[in-house]
C-alpha cells in the first residue's frame, strides 16, 4: 500500500473495485507509428516528473526488477530508459515518432472492455480550527494504533484519549479529505498545515456514491463529488447516515510538505498517474488519451505522457488510471468530475537501445 491513499480516486465513491486484471498488449511498429504521440502538457512539469522517477530508481534496491511483458529491467536500466526518453522528446515531432518506433517497446494497458478508464484525485485545501467551532466540529484524528472501531463508533467516542486530534473541520470536507488521503488544513490566522495518510481502522470501504445511486438520489450519469457534496449540504440530516454506510476511517499525521506518492517522491500535477502496483512497474512512462473537464460543463481532449508514481486500493487491473491534478479549485473540479473512458499505453526502452 502506498504511503497515502491519494489513488483511491473519486470513482471509489460510486463503485466497488474491479477484480479483473485486463490485459497488457504489445504494439507493433506500425501501430506505434500511427499514434502520433502529441503531448498537450507542460514540458517543465514532464521534466519534473521524470526527475522524480529517476530519483526513485536511484534509491530503490539494485536487485529490484520491473517487468514489461517478458522482459525485466533493473533500476539502472529504468533510469537509462528515462534518459533516452528525455533525449527523444527534444526532437522534432516526426523524428520523435521514428525514435519511439525504433527504440521503445510500447504496450496497451486495457481493461476487459478493451479500453482504459480514468478518474482523478487531488489534495484538498480545507478550513480548520484548533477547537470545535460552528461548522468546524469534526475532528481530524491522528493514528491511535491498531483499531477496528467503525466510523460510527469513532464518531461516538470509541477512541477518545487514544487518537490525537490534529484539528476540527467541516464534516463533509473531512469525509472527502479521507477519500483523497492528504490535504492542507488552513486556519483563520493564516497557518497552513499539510496532513497525510497515517493509517486506517481496518474496516472495509463501502461506496457512498453507490448508496445514493441505489437509493435513487443520484444516477450513474450524475454521481460525482460535487453532486454528493451538494446533496449533503442541502440535506444535512442525511450526513451521518450516509457517512455511516462506509465504516472505513482514515487517520492522518502532520507533514512538513505536500505528501508524496507510492515512490516516496512528490507528485506532479497533470503528470503523475496512479495505477495498480501489482501489475504496473513503478515510476515508468505512460501515455494517456482521454478527456478532462475545463469547466463543470466543458471538456477538452487530454493527450499526455505521464509517470506511474502512485497507487491505491481502488486502482486495480490493467487499463485503470487515476490522474493527480494537484491542489486548489481547478484540481478539485477536474478530480471531482472525471470518470472517463480512454486509452492507456506503457513505454520502456528496448534493451537493444540502452
Amino acid at each position: 500500500m502506498k504511503k497515502i491513499v491519494l489513488g483511491m480516486g473519486l470513482w471509489f465513491m460510486l463503485t466497488t473495485t474491479v477484480g479483473a486484471q485486463g490485459t497488457l498488449v504489445p504494439l507493433t511498429a506500425a501501430q506505434v507509428a500511427q499514434l502520433g504521440w502529441p503531448d498537450d502538457g507542460s514540458s517543465k512539469e514532464l521534466e519534473q516528473a521524470i526527475q522524480r522517477s529517476l530519483t526513485y530508481y536511484q534509491q530503490v534496491h539494485p536487485a529490484t526488477r520491473f517487468t514489461y511483458g517478458l522482459e525485466q529491467y533493473s533500476p539502472q536500466q529504468m533510469r537509462a530508459s528515462l534518459h533516452l526518453f528525455q533525449r527523444v522528446m527534444r526532437l522534432p515531432p516526426d523524428q520523435r515518432r521514428q525514435e519511439l518506433v525504433a527504440k521503445f517497446s510500447i504496450f496497451a494497458s486495457r481493461n476487459h472492455q478493451g479500453a482504459a478508464f480514468f478518474t482523478g484525485y487531488y489534495q484538498p485545501e480545507i478550513g480548520a480550527r484548533d477547537q470545535p467551532q460552528g461548522m468546524w466540529h469534526t475532528p481530524v484524528h491522528g493514528y491511535p494504533g491498531a483499531t477496528q472501531a467503525s466510523r460510527t463508533e469513532i464518531r461516538n467516542g470509541a477512541l477518545a484519549g487514544r487518537a490525537p486530534v490534529l484539528a476540527y473541520v467541516d464534516p463533509i470536507e473531512h469525509f472527502f479529505l479521507q477519500v483523497q488521503g492528504s490535504g492542507m488544513l488552513i486556519f483563520p490566522n493564516g497557518r497552513r498545515q499539510w496532513v497525510g495518510f497515517a493509517g486506517h481502522n481496518n474496516q472495509p470501504y463501502r461506496s457512498i456514491g453507490k448508496l445514493l445511486v441505489n437509493e435513487g438520489v443520484l444516477t450513474p450519469e450524475t454521481v460525482s463529488m460535487p453532486a454528493i457534496k451538494t446533496y449533503l449540504r442541502q440535506n444535512p440530516q442525511e450526513i451521518q447516515r450516509v457517512f455511516a454506510h462506509n465504516p472505513r476511517y482514515v487517520f492522518f499525521a502532520p507533514r512538513a510538505q505536500a505528501p508524496g506518492g507510492s515512490l516516496g517522491q512528490p507528485l506532479t500535477a497533470g503528470r503523475s498517474l496512479a495505477m495498480d502496483s501489482d501489475l504496473i512497474p513503478k515510476g515508468g512512462l505512460a501515455f494517456v488519451q482521454t478527456t478532462y473537464p475545463t469547466t463543470p460543463q466543458s471538456w477538452a481532449p487530454l493527450n499526455r505522457f505521464m509517470l506511474v508514481q502512485d497507487t491505491g486500493s481502488a486502482i486495480q487491473g490493467q487499463g485503470r488510471g487515476d490522474i493527480f491534478w494537484g491542489q486548489g479549485a481547478t484540481a478539485e473540479l477536474r478530480a471531482g468530475l472525471m470518470k472517463q473512458p480512454g486509452q492507456l499505453w506503457l513505454l520502456v526502452a528496448k534493451k537493444s537501445a540502452l
